[in-house]
């Protein structure tokens, strides 16, 4: 076994770049919630939640 073969790394779907007005879903305090970026940032974006309901999970912290 060789540890010098460098592998390149291939992203996954949710290591794509964001762009603006894209609708996103993410999972806060259990709760799932859905907004729309605003304003992208330097590591970071401005998101407007959405008005619809949340749905809860049962997503077990590590």
């Amino acid at each position: 076994m060789s540890f010098s073969q460098w592998k390149p790394q291939e992203p996954s779907i949710e290591g794509q770049a964001f762009h603006k007005n894209q609708k996103v879903v993410f999972v806060y305090r259990k709760k799932q919630v859905v907004g729309t970026n605003i304003k992208l940032l330097g590591n970071s974006a401005i998101v407007n939640l959405s008005t619809a309901p949340i749905k809860f999970t049962s997503e077990k912290k590590s």
